[in-house]
């Protein structure tokens, strides 16, 4: 009995599926050509929509963005998103931090949080930058080398300077991306833009002029070694001049790296040891309360700001 039953409900349900399907595939045959001409229409409004969108132009925020994250990341990052990833932890913040402070420290706080990627970013381009132009000697020498010996083809002398050159590995990253972006162009305007974002990534002389010169063999294929054993010998007379001024500039700033850090945790002993307070008891001031809390942070941010002016003042770097 029950199995005739549940044979009846098999058929039904195989019956009113039939029926629904066969009704499905007339609708399709009376409004087809329609639903193909809403569905084109949909797909082209979404490209044009997405095209417009790219050739929109950067803002220049934007473009600077770019160029610190083309630098830093190994996987190129989109400005927007980045700037997305700051918004979304600065909302984050303000969120948690209006439940237990005031408003205006409350955005103060979440303000300070949300920019500190963006100095990380700032210490480790300015970190890149010194490095890489210690790399310049043997950079050009090698260059230049590599650009006879492959007949004055700029893509190859690339090529050749990555695989055998020592002694260069952040210039030889730097080569790598600018190579990846030539080879997939021709447009000159892109290639400029390129070329644009090697040089500052090292920001120098020397790199603004053998950015200028792979630009213009890229762009027109016109012999540009005269240009680059300019560049070599005025790279040999800034050594000489590089080591004359490390030998007058002794000093070092980098104490302040290691003293704040040194002072802080005095204060911590200090309180702990002859203020009679509890470490469980400085922790709560420190981090729950609203004027200690806000304290840390400024301590943290200005602490960035040093290492970037430490950075950027006080480790020079070599150019001519």
């Amino acid at each position: 009995m029950h199995t005739e039953i549940h044979r009846a409900d098999l058929l039904f349900i195989l019956i009113s599926g039939s029926l629904d399907l066969l009704f499905l595939f007339g609708i399709w045959l009376l409004y087809a050509a329609r639903i193909k001409c809403r569905w084109a229409k949909f797909r082209m409004h979404n490209r044009l929509k997405a095209r417009r969108k790219a050739m929109k132009p950067e803002t220049a925020l934007e473009k600077h963005l770019r160029k610190v994250l083309a630098i830093c990341l190994k996987k190129p990052m989109d400005p927007k998103t980045f700037l997305r990833y700051a918004g979304l932890i600065f909302l984050l913040i303000l969120l948690a931090g209006i439940q237990t402070v005031s408003a205006p420290s409350a955005f103060l706080m979440a303000g300070l949080i949300a920019v500190m990627p963006y100095l990380l970013l700032r210490v480790r381009v300015e970190t890149i930058r010194r490095k890489s132009s210690y790399e310049g000697e043997k950079l050009i020498s090698e260059f230049l080398c590599q650009y006879r010996i492959s007949g004055l083809n700029i893509y190859k002398t690339i090529e050749q300077v990555i695989l055998v050159s020592e002694g260069t590995k952040i210039t030889g990253r730097l080569l790598f991306k600018l190579l990846l972006e030539l080879r997939n162009t021709g447009n000159s305007q892109v290639i400029k833009e390129a070329t644009e974002r090697f040089a500052y990534g090292i920001n120098t002389g020397w790199s603004r002029m053998l950015a200028n010169c792979i630009r213009i063999s890229a762009e027109s294929g016109t012999n540009v070694a005269l240009a680059l054993e300019d560049i070599q010998i005025q790279l040999r007379e800034a050594r000489l001049l590089f080591e004359e001024r490390k030998r007058l500039n002794s000093e070092s700033a980098r104490m302040v790296i290691f003293l704040a850090p040194v002072m802080y945790l005095g204060t911590v002993v200090m309180s702990v040891k002859y203020l009679g307070m509890s470490f469980e008891r400085f922790l709560k001031n420190q981090f729950y309360t609203e004027q200690g809390f806000l304290l840390i942070l400024l301590i943290l941010f200005l602490f960035l700001i040093n290492l970037a002016l430490i950075e950027i003042i006080n480790n020079q770097r070599f150019d001519y």
